[in-house]
């Protein structure tokens, strides 16, 4: 599957993606390309097993994104209603629909920044003593990408 950030005029409508097979997530509470790749990964693998919460392969990655089990959760999450700043995963990109949008390729939405911890720590209810804990690992940012990547590979176990 493919990762793009997209930059968009107008906010795009997702039931139009989701009919091609596409999904769209909020680029703010993406935790950088890693992330994105990683729940991709863990949806295809939970489908191949048998294991997936959706039918559905773009809600899928969706769910494992969002590291909830809770569809609603993860659409509260990670929905992209009014937001111009979103991220695209596809098999094939729909390009008549990023031109009826006004979207353009901005792989920038996607990357992990400062800007995005206090968001995605609210998010994905990570706490300070987790990000301390995890601090070891590099940067904030890094730790708080780290904690939401663990909370994706939990749902195995849960």
């Amino acid at each position: 599957m493919k990762v793009l950030g997209l930059r968009c005029r107008v906010a795009p409508e997702i039931e139009e993606f989701r009919r091609r097979g596409a999904q769209l997530l909020r680029a703010d509470r993406i935790a950088g390309r890693r992330h994105l790749e990683f729940a991709v990964q863990q949806a295809e693998r939970a489908m191949r097993r048998g294991k997936s919460i959706c039918n559905e392969p773009p809600m899928e990655v969706m769910v494992r994104a969002a590291a909830t089990r809770q569809i609603g959760t993860a659409i509260e999450r990670l929905g992209v209603r009014g937001h111009r700043e979103v991220a695209l995963v596809c098999e094939e990109v729909p390009e008549e629909l990023l031109a009826r949008y006004g979207c353009t390729l901005c792989e920038d939405v996607l990357e992990l920044s400062q800007e995005k911890v206090q968001g995605l720590m609210e998010a994905y209810g990570i706490g300070e003593e987790e990000v301390e804990a995890a601090g070891g690992c590099g940067s904030r940012a890094e730790a708080v990408q780290l904690l939401v990547l663990e909370r994706i590979a939990l749902m195995w176990v849960e």
